[in-house]
């Protein structure tokens, strides 16, 4: 699990900063006029874009927070970077579903019985 977490939350990151960057490029390149037409639906997809920016560096932190095996920071940090850009824009749900499904992962990890691999050897076990 903590290599699905992991891939999953640089993966999403990696998605969900690229799709931010390509939203404020093409934010930047409007002119005044076109920016006062666009209204507040554009100006929530510029918030989106810084956002999802955010998420690129929250998806990174949080893979590597769960693959130390700290999976509830890691799970929420990979939750909270795939949620708050749909407050701004829902139409980027499908790219921010890889970020949020690596904060499940990171979260089922977390509450997941531990198996006796995980556990470290107590002075009880014998040493082979």
């Amino acid at each position: 699990m903590r290599i699905a977490a992991l891939i999953l939350g640089v993966l999403g990151g990696i998605v969900a900063g690229a799709l931010g960057m390509k939203w404020l490029s093409d934010f930047g390149q409007l002119n005044e006029m076109q920016r006062a037409m666009g209204g507040e639906q554009l100006q929530s997809l510029g918030t989106a874009g810084l956002m999802m920016i955010l998420s690129l560096v929250l998806g990174v932190v949080g893979g590597i927070m769960s693959w130390k095996r700290k999976f509830l920071v890691g799970g929420v940090l990979m939750l909270v970077g795939g949620i708050v850009p749909l407050l701004y824009a829902k139409q980027a749900i499908l790219f921010l579903s890889i970020l949020i499904a690596g904060g499940i992962v990171a979260l089922l990890a977390h509450f997941k019985p531990g198996t006796p691999g995980d556990t470290p050897m107590s002075d009880k076990d014998p040493v082979p």
